[in-house]
């Protein structure tokens, strides 16, 4: 089956180095991260390593990333001869501007949609490498991807993302969903007394934990549930539920006459 990947790089020089952002493809690739969904794995990719990386960008069905067709994928093709433009690509930022008419940055969505940002700013990267700190540098780029990765499976399972609009919350439409969103899979387990388990984001401090919970209302964005984790009745948002498992049905369920 052929390969989705996720992909954020981090430059050798700055915008100030090579005189402006027209110049980006003067910035230089000092590390290239990819998550592969057919592997499960995430990678970074040194410069000696892109003839590897070429393949398993030429064999992806789709590259995701986040201002990578006017950024990343600009500062890389000097690296490769052949066109990467013409690869199958979902660039989530231009996916926005459709969306919204304007831009926003990785951080302002991730931290509203997921309650979390980046571990650090791309200053810090120029640094990691100019002091050949390959460790730290491999870690704050994968992390980039992780995030990346994060917001695409989000907005694949709800239909949307989030961003700040004045200090308020709002969605922002998305066109990459794919099967049933979220809500309609829990619409689905209330009427199928089904137990399912849930990956919970706490939108506070950007936790999330798996609960086990058996749904007993659903109200526009709420579920009332029981949740076996705190042997409590309790209220989730729908819109901080990433993932849903169904278990099997409710312990305590009969079957409703209708």
């Amino acid at each position: 089956m052929a390969d989705k990947l996720v992909l954020d790089l981090e430059t050798k020089k700055s915008f100030d180095e090579v005189g402006g952002q027209h110049n980006r493809k003067e910035l230089g690739v000092s590390l290239c991260g990819v998550y592969s969904y057919n592997r499960n794995e995430y990678k970074a990719f040194r410069e000696e390593e892109f003839k590897e990386m070429a393949k398993w960008l030429k064999e992806a069905s789709l590259i995701i990333g986040f201002n990578s067709k006017s950024f990343d994928f600009e500062v890389l093709q000097p690296y490769y001869k052949f066109n990467l433009f013409k690869l199958p690509h979902l660039d989530i930022l231009e996916e926005i501007y459709h969306a919204l008419g304007h831009r926003l940055k990785l951080e302002s969505v991730a931290q509203a949609t997921l309650g979390e940002g980046k571990s650090g700013s791309g200053l810090d990267a120029l640094w990691y490498f100019k002091n050949n700190d390959w460790e730290k540098l491999g870690k704050y780029c994968l992390d980039d991807v992780r995030v990346t990765r994060e917001v695409y499976e989000y907005g694949m399972r709800h239909g949307h993302l989030w961003y700040e609009n004045f200090g308020k919350r709002e969605t922002i439409p998305i066109r990459w969903k794919n099967g049933q969103t979220i809500k309609e899979i829990l619409d689905e387990a209330y009427r199928n007394g089904e137990q399912i388990e849930i990956e919970y984001l706490r939108h506070n401090n950007g936790e999330r934990g798996l609960r086990k919970i058996d749904i007993k209302s659903i109200n526009a964005n709420q579920i009332q549930a029981y949740c076996y984790n705190t042997k409590i009745m309790q209220v989730f948002n729908i819109d901080k539920i990433f993932n849903i498992i169904t278990i099997g049905k409710q312990e305590n369920w009969q079957t409703k006459l209708f």
